[in-house]
């Protein structure tokens, strides 16, 4: 019998900033250019899809828990995540939860993406207790389109 198992791989990340800031001097242009790649190693299980949400409520994109389950992922084992705001012109409100009383949401500018490596947040002002998250929420505008991505081991 043929082997069916799915073998891990390397997530490698790369963000790219390039700038060039010119000056009427050629030699005092300045360049603030840089590359930053992570690698997450081990990655067996991914999931990719694209939302469309249905009106503007705060709406639950991706679970988390301490063990996987139908619809849930293993909170320790995820290891990337990214949200990506496919609208060309509504921002989106992106965020964790703790489903209790800690929420870290912020605003992300539209056709832009936020990246998280992992599943803790804190809400207050401290930053001093990080708790796990049970939840990946998003809140736009009714037909907004949001791209989410999540890598785990």
């Amino acid at each position: 019998m043929a082997d069916t198992d799915v073998n891990a791989g390397t997530l490698t990340v790369t963000i790219t900033e390039a700038l060039a800031v010119g000056h009427d001097v050629v030699a005092d242009e300045r360049d603030f250019a840089q590359t930053m790649t992570h690698t997450f190693a081990s990655i067996a299980n991914v999931s990719k899809r694209i939302l469309k949400l249905a009106n503007t409520n705060l709406t639950t994109i991706a679970s988390f828990g301490s063990a996987e389950s139908v619809g849930v992922f293993k909170r320790a084992d995820v290891k990337y995540i990214r949200v990506t705001n496919l609208d060309g012109t509504a921002a989106l409100q992106v965020g964790l939860d703790d489903g209790a009383s800690d929420a870290g949401y912020t605003s992300l500018a539209p056709a832009t993406s936020i990246m998280y490596t992992g599943t803790t947040v804190e809400g207050g002002n401290d930053g001093e207790t990080l708790d796990a998250a049970t939840a990946l929420k998003v809140l736009g505008v009714a037909g907004h389109q949001v791209e989410v991505f999540i890598a785990s081991v």
